[in-house]
């Protein structure tokens, strides 16, 4: 059989029909020539595909929403190729974490700049950003108000969801690639202002996530033995001592929190030109942090020692945010689901929670799809518990913006940026990731970084970065 490539130009509408996996992806990764590589036994090779990318490979072979699997055409046919399962067997041969790594950059590496810039959090943004920067021959400095780096994917994901060891492996790996200093314990507002950054530094990205909980404004918040999700998972995460009481109550995010996601959101998009207003956020990233939050909370609750684990969210079964086979698994470990209800108040006695009041939802939608729950009434329902975890979605904390910073921040509290550039309305300062879009999935937050550290680049150089160039090779086979 005699084989040949020929060249092929090709457009974006050529790209998104051919390879859907590769466009869906917000990295861009070329799943398709992964899994090919996979099947011809080329592992090392498959994994610089997976990798060269996506400085977090590892960590999103576990648990990346894979959206370039629910893109794949083979799912036309039977059933999506594992895309992420393939990535993680790719990582467990060949990534940090395994015995056998692959050095991926190097070589990659540029002659070192003059140029200093400063990341404020370290996070999955501002670590795809610290490793692309420093490629690229920066000097990094990431400033971390924790006591250790990762963000939420240490602090708020489970460890029977993603390993500790494996973030770590993949932070030490990203340290590795250049000149890039990590601060651990540096608060921003505690240890230091961005205006004082910007002075020090050539250039600032913000990078803080969304570490706070959303507020559910019903009668009994205020009561003992009510929690907030994310406050929950950080404590448990960082080994601190939890009491939590036999029977445990979740109230699941779902659109509860989405129509706040949504709102700040579109906040951002109205008050700030530059392109920003073409711009929509993923519905469904919004949607699957919020069910990985009701989800996380509830089996983190029946791993701590809870004997009966609920969760109370406002859709139908059928039209739960989270994925069919999250929602199975967690029944399958014992979680009690009550689909179609929605909080009303919570009753204490003695100063503590006792019982959790819902109402049977009508709607959860109105005519026109937008959030607006009705309820039936004279439906309450009474469910006892111990404990209460709020687990409602998610929000930035950015108290320590001053106005001395001159960084713009929407009444919804997201920070505004220029979308192609991700520079805020001060020069220099840079924003990506939770804080900027809200909640969105952990490869939209490799990107954000990625995306940042072509900004950063184009602002310190003045010079734009060219258009990426797609090389495709269309291989011909002729038996002979």
């Amino acid at each position: 059989m005699q084989q040949r490539f020929i060249d092929k130009k090709v457009d974006r509408d050529w790209l998104n029909t051919n390879f859907p996996c590769m466009m869906a992806c917000p990295a861009h990764t070329n799943a398709g020539r992964y899994v090919a590589l996979i099947a011809e036994g080329e592992f090392e090779e498959a994994y610089r595909t997976a990798r060269e990318p996506n400085p977090m490979a590892s960590i999103c072979g576990r648990v990346c929403a894979h959206p370039c699997e629910t893109a794949c055409r083979r799912g036309e046919i039977d059933k999506p190729i594992a895309i992420r399962a393939l990535k993680r067997f790719l990582t467990e041969r060949h990534g940090p974490e395994s015995r056998h790594p692959v050095d991926v950059n190097a070589g990659r590496t540029q002659p070192k700049l003059d140029f200093r810039v400063a990341v404020v959090g370290a996070g999955p943004v501002g670590l795809s950003a610290a490793h692309d920067l420093a490629l690229m021959g920066y000097g990094v400095t990431i400033f971390e108000a924790s006591q250790v780096a990762g963000g939420m994917l240490y602090l708020g994901l489970p460890e029977y969801r993603l390993s500790r060891s494996v973030v770590e492996a993949q932070v030490r790996e990203i340290l590795a690639t250049g000149d890039i200093t990590l601060k651990l314990n540096h608060a921003a507002g505690r240890d230091f202002a961005v205006a004082e950054l910007r002075r020090d530094f050539d250039a600032v990205l913000i990078a803080v996530g969304a570490h706070r909980s959303r507020d559910l404004t019903i009668p009994g918040v205020d009561l003992d033995g009510v929690y907030k999700g994310i406050d929950f998972l950080l404590n448990v995460n960082l080994g601190y001592r939890f009491t939590i009481g036999k029977k445990v109550l979740v109230i699941g995010g779902g659109n509860v929190a989405m129509d706040v996601a949504r709102s700040a959101a579109r906040e951002v998009l109205r008050q700030h030109a530059g392109g920003v207003e073409n711009f929509e956020p993923s519905q469904g990233s919004l949607d699957a942090v919020a069910a990985r939050e009701m989800m996380d909370v509830s089996l983190s609750a029946l791993r701590l020692g809870a004997q009966e684990v609920h969760l109370v969210c406002l859709e139908n079964r059928e039209e739960m945010p989270a994925a069919l086979e999250e929602i199975e698994e967690a029944e399958e470990e014992g979680i009690i689901i009550h689909p179609g209800f929605g909080p009303k108040r919570i009753i204490g006695e003695n100063g503590r929670a006792v019982a959790l009041e819902v109402l049977k939802t009508k709607s959860v939608f109105d005519a026109n799809r937008r959030f607006s729950p009705t309820f039936f009434e004279n439906s309450e329902t009474r469910l006892e518990c111990d404990t209460i975890i709020m687990a409602i979605g998610q929000a930035p904390n950015l108290q320590f913006l001053g106005s001395e910073d001159g960084v713009d921040v929407s009444p919804r509290g997201l920070i505004a940026v220029n979308p192609q550039t991700l520079m805020t309305s001060a020069a220099g300062v840079f924003a990506g990731g939770d804080c900027v879009f809200g909640p969105r999935l952990i490869i939209d937050s490799v990107a954000d970084g990625k995306r940042a550290a072509v900004g950063i680049d184009e602002f310190l150089r003045g010079t734009k970065h060219p258009d990426p160039i797609v090389e495709v090779e269309v291989l011909e086979r002729h038996r002979m």
